[in-house]
């Protein structure tokens, strides 16, 4: 089964001018995150998805909670989504939780880097809090941001082992393999296993994932990794296509060589229940 673990939906008018501009010429131009577009190029490939939402004012980026939720309900059974929120806000908590048991989302995404906040601030701890309390996985956007006012200084991986410590059962995921951090990235999840990682975006970086799987091989954490594609960015079968590729570099290139089972196994065999455990 496929599970495509990192997906986007959006419309032109979630974005800004500035940042939002950059986002859509990342990943195709205004048409590229549509849902027409999701259904026939993740919805056909993969058997089951993750959406998700996004809330990043210093991207000027807005895809909101309901438009994701909605989405997500033409889906049921397949699909999962994943709110968002911003963790510094009062109403932070009550908005997820709203999320959860209104919209019927089943997760949460959030980034320090994008968010611009302390991940160890004591307003977001509350937000971890209300995961931990409403049952739901935490995904990470913990690596670098390409917009000029994000704050990198908050995208190490490694600032999420104190809060893998302080929240052994909360299951998270740190999207992207935590890049450029994939060292750390590599430790952290040997250090916890309730934390997993996905290959979004990574797969048009040939060179760096092929060192993370290197590292992940040899930390002996390749169970943990997922398989995403970063729709828009990749469509499911893009994504799955230039994964297969990674040991192709060419004649006269001899490089070890990422086994294929691996690369199937990660495709293939990362069901949902890794983060639902009820999930069949």
């Amino acid at each position: 089964m496929i599970v495509d673990w990192h997906t986007n939906l959006s419309l032109p008018e979630h974005f800004g001018a500035k940042e939002g501009g950059e986002y859509l010429k990342r990943v195709g131009g205004e048409a590229a995150g549509l849902p027409e577009l999701h259904r026939t190029t993740v919805a056909n490939i993969a058997e089951k998805f993750i959406v998700i939402a996004m809330y990043f004012p210093l991207l000027e980026t807005f895809v909101p909670n309901e438009f994701v939720a909605e989405y997500v309900r033409e889906n049921k059974g397949r699909a999962k989504g994943f709110a968002c929120v911003e963790p510094m806000k009062e109403d932070a908590s009550r908005k997820l939780e709203y999320a959860v048991r209104e919209l019927g989302m089943h997760g949460l995404k959030i980034s320090p880097v994008y968010g611009g906040f302390d991940p160890w601030a004591r307003e977001a701890g509350e937000v971890y809090k209300t995961c931990q309390r409403l049952g739901i996985p935490l995904l990470w956007h913990q690596s670098a941001g390409y917009a000029q006012d994000c704050k990198m200084e908050y995208g190490n991986p490694i600032l999420l082992d104190r809060i893998g410590r302080e929240f052994p059962d909360l299951k998270m995921i740190v999207a992207h393999f935590g890049q450029p951090w994939t060292g750390e990235t590599a430790v952290l999840l040997r250090k916890h296993k309730q934390i997993f990682t996905d290959l979004s975006a990574r797969f048009h970086r040939k060179w760096q994932l092929y060192n993370a799987l290197m590292l992940a091989m040899e930390y002996k954490i390749t169970d943990q990794i997922l398989f995403g594609s970063d729709f828009p960015l990749r469509t499911t079968q893009e994504a799955i296509d230039e994964f297969r590729a990674i040991n192709d570099w060419g004649t006269g290139v001899a490089l070890p060589k990422i086994p294929a089972e691996l690369i199937e196994n990660i495709i293939h065999n990362r069901p949902l229940s890794l983060i639902w455990p009820d999930e069949a």
